[in-house]
Formats: C-alpha cells, sequence, structure tokens
C-alpha cells in the first residue's frame, strides 16, 4: 500500500484520530517497506513532534505491527528531547521484551522508574518481567511503586500481575487486601480465580457470588463459583450455576462445564444425570477421554463394577499418560467387585493385585506406597498372607533407605504396623512380629502395640482386631 495522506490537524488535535488510519495500515500491511512506512507516518510526526505522549503512541502501533526499527527511532528521539518521559523508556522495554530479551526489558523498565517515578507503568512492566523468575524482585518494584504513587491501586495491580503469570497463591494474597467493592470486573475475575487455585474455596464462591451480582453477563462467575460449590459439596447450588452456563444460548460450553455440572449431580446421587453431562462433555471434544474416567467413577458408586470397568478401560486404552492415580482407581473397581464375593472374588482380587505390580514396576520411586496399599486391601479381602506378601516388599524397599522422604516413613510405619498385627494376632507367633515392632518403636516411640509388643509397657497384651 502506498502512503497514505493525511490532513493536516490543530496542533491540539486528538492524536488518536489521526492514529487510527496509520494503525489500519499498518495491520493491513504487515511487511510494509520502509519507504511505504516514512511516508504513512512524516504527517503525524511533524503534527506531535512536541507531543511526546503522541509520538510514544506512534511507537507502541508501530511495535504491535513488529516494525521495531522504526519504533526505536522514535523512542530513542523522544527520550532525546525529553529525559524524564517515563513512557518512551517503557516504549524501548516493550521492543526489547516483544524480542524475548529480559535484560534489556527490565533495564528500560528501571530507566523509567529512575527518570519519571510517578509513572506506574515502569514499576509495573518491571515486576512483570521478573514475576516468574524472581517473585522477591518483583515485589520490590511493587513496594517502590507503592511508596512513589500510593493512590495507584497498586494491590489489585500486583494480584493481577501474579495472576497472569500463574502465580495464584501470591496472586491470592495481594487480591485479598483489596476491597472487592472498588474492583474493576478483569480485577474480580482474577480475584476470583486466584482464590479457587489458592485453595481459598469458601472464599472464591464468595467472590463469584458478588460477582455475579455486580457483572451478571460475565459468565466466568459462575463457572468459578460452580467449580468452588462442587468442591465444598454444596451441590444444590452448583447445580443451580451449572444451569445458568448450561441455559445461556450466548456462552459457548465447554466440557468442563460438563463435566462439573455432572460432578454436583453425581453429588446429589443423581447419577443417570450426571452420566448424561459427562456424555456430552466426551461428545464436544471427542479427543479427551477423561469423561470416561468420570463415568466409570459414577458406575462404580452406582455399585455397576462391570459398567465402571468398561468405561475405565476406555479411558485407560486411549490415555498414554495414565497417572498412577488412574491405575488405582481401576485396581479399586476389582477390589470393589470382589467384595460382592461369588465365585469370580479371587479372579477380580488377581485382577486388582496384578495392577498394583503394574504399578511397582512402572512408577519405582512410589513401589513401597503402591505395594502398602496393596497388602491393606489384600487384608481387607480376608487374604491375610498374600497382605502380608505386600507389606514385607514395601519394609524391604524403605527399611534401609538412607535418604528416605516423611511420606515414606509414613508408609514403612503403616506396614511395620500391619506385619507386626499379622505375625502377633494372625499368625499367633509373638516372637516372629517383634523385629518389624522393634523397627517400628524406633520410628514411633509411642506405637502402643509395638510396646506391648514388646514389654516395654506394665502389661503386654495382644491388640483387639
Amino acid at each position: 500500500m502506498m502512503g497514505l495522506s493525511v490532513p493536516a490537524m490543530a496542533q491540539n488535535a486528538n492524536y488518536n484520530a489521526m492514529l487510527k488510519p496509520i494503525e489500519q495500515s499498518l495491520k493491513a500491511t504487515p511487511n510494509m517497506d520502509a519507504k511505504t512506512l516514512k511516508n504513512l507516518i512524516k504527517d503525524y510526526q511533524k503534527e506531535f513532534k512536541k507531543e511526546p505522549k503522541a509520538l510514544v503512541a506512534l511507537g507502541e502501533a508501530l511495535l504491535m505491527n513488529k516494525q521495531y526499527d522504526e519504533a526505536t527511532n522514535i523512542a530513542n528521539a523522544v527520550v532525546a528531547k525529553y529525559k524524564d518521559c517515563g513512557d518512551a523508556y517503557i516504549l524501548l522495554g516493550d521492543i526489547a521484551a516483544m524480542k524475548d530479551d529480559g535484560g534489556n526489558a527490565a533495564m528500560w523498565y528501571e530507566q523509567s522508574m529512575s527518570m519519571d517515578p510517578k509513572n506506574p507503568q515502569g514499576y509495573m512492566r518491571y515486576s512483570n518481567v521478573y514475576r516468574k523468575r524472581s517473585p522477591e524482585e518483583s515485589e520490590r518494584a511493587l513496594n517502590l511503586l507503592k511508596q512513589n504513587c500510593p493512590d495507584f491501586p497498586i494491590e489489585a495491580e500486583a494480584g493481577n500481575n501474579f495472576y497472569l503469570a500463574g502465580n495464584y497463591a501470591k496472586a491470592y494474597e495481594y487480591f485479598s487486601k483489596t476491597n472487592k467493592d472498588k474492583l474493576e470486573e478483569y480485577y474480580l475475575v482474577g480475584y476470583a480465580v486466584s482464590a479457587y487455585m489458592a485453595n481459598k474455596k469458601d472464599e472464591s464462591l464468595d467472590i463469584s457470588k458478588f460477582g455475579i451480582q455486580k457483572f451478571a453477563k460475565d459468565i466466568t462467575f459462575d463457572r468459578v463459583a460452580l467449580w468452588s460449590a462442587v468442591d465444598l459439596q454444596k451441590n444444590d447450588e452448583a447445580i443451580n450455576f451449572a444451569k445458568v452456563i448450561i441455559n445461556t444460548d450466548s456462552v459457548e460450553k465447554s466440557a468442563r462445564d460438563y463435566i462439573y455440572y455432572g460432578l454436583a449431580l453425581k453429588g446429589n446421587k443423581q447419577y443417570d444425570e450426571a452420566i448424561a453431562q459427562y456424555q456430552k462433555a466426551f461428545d464436544l471434544t471427542k479427543d479427551d477421554y477423561k469423561p470416561y474416567q468420570y463415568m466409570a467413577d459414577t458406575y462404580a458408586e452406582m455399585g455397576q463394577e462391570d459398567k465402571a470397568l468398561e468405561c475405565n478401560e476406555i479411558y485407560m486404552a486411549h490415555n498414554q499418560n495414565a497417572t498412577p492415580s488412574d491405575y488405582a482407581k481401576l485396581a479399586n473397581i476389582y477390589v470393589q467387585k470382589a467384595e460382592k464375593a461369588g465365585p469370580t472374588k479371587q479372579a477380580n482380587l488377581d485382577k486388582a493385585y496384578g495392577i498394583y505390580n503394574q504399578m511397582a514396576e512402572k512408577w519405582p520411586t512410589i513401589a513401597a506406597w503402591v505395594n502398602n496399599m496393596a497388602g491393606m486391601q489384600a487384608s481387607k479381602a480376608g487374604q491375610d498372607e498374600k497382605g502380608a506378601e505386600f507389606f514385607q516388599k514395601a519394609v524391604d524397599l524403605l527399611a534401609n533407605k538412607a535418604d528416605r522422604q516423611e511420606d515414606e516413613t509414613s508408609t514403612l510405619k503403616s506396614a511395620l504396623a500391619n506385619l507386626g498385627y499379622y505375625y502377633w494376632v494372625t499368625k499367633n507367633d509373638l516372637e516372629a512380629a517383634k523385629p518389624y515392632y522393634e523397627q517400628l518403636v524406633k520410628l514411633d516411640p509411642e506405637d502402643k502395640n509395638a510396646r506391648a509388643a514388646l514389654g516395654l509397657d506394665a502389661q503386654e497384651e495382644a491388640p483387639k482386631q
């Protein structure tokens, strides 16, 4: 596109009006050559040569269209003439940021903070650079902002800053210091989501309800309220929020909308309706089989283990990144089915044991925990000898581990206690039980069964089952 001729305007004219056709031309011709670009902007530059704010706005428009060199030239020209124009330094920082040069971006933003200390955006941009790599440095900039610009909505801006970075705990920390009555809509959305992600579910629900009242058209508040209510097991409330989302024609539905609606219905024991919502979630994506796991959980709760297994196996067959939790849920369905006894009891238990063995092989770092869990399931099923085999595997993995973690120590104590009980009570062999209790009492000197078995208390008595 050739140069765009723009009529001359009065010196005090609104520069945005003259900037708009330039922005349109830049957007229409992304790879504009240097000569055409120069002709496009020369009238604007001449008109506003004494207005740094207008020149920076032109630089920002050029930057947004990746005209880095011309944007840099404009910013440098403004800095040379108006050394205290913080926006020009910010523009140079933004150019560096667009080029993924975080170091230079931070340097220019810091220059803005120094040369124009009353300009809050320099502090905010600098804080943004460091919000992930150094939250402490990010907070330092925000504290400087609070000192130099006390009227700036620092808590809300800082909260939004950390919210956009995915640092929800920090975002919540700042948002919680604000007056929610005075928050803009997008701040309030960030507050509600951050509270939810920071596991402040009650507060998230309250903020979302407030947002629904104040910004009724923003369905985000209904969504966060739905998530929070489901997690808090306030299923009637959750169902009402879900209905608003599902029944609003202008809202584009997501699989998550249907899944949380299903969870709320399941919580109210409306199982068939829940499964129908999970099916809608799957129909919406077709390549995400997670809804089948929710169906499996629902069928298992209904006592329909065969349907649960059918759905779980569909999910697992299409899930290359299955987690230990996924395998554990599958094993639990077989255990639940075995609890109904009948001729297939042992076959179902063997299926569950096989899954636990798979888990221990697939994730050796949690093998002890898996074996301890398998042992408890076997004991619960009345197969004490099988349970003892699993408990022994857990002990063998952890007893002599030098760098044992706290959760591993808990697993070891559980396995030792179960083995001690097995030999002392089930096998009526106190001597065989004592080595396990000796190990246990070193980890937990107050364990009553261990102390009794080892004669450390007044009376030696076998524990009651």
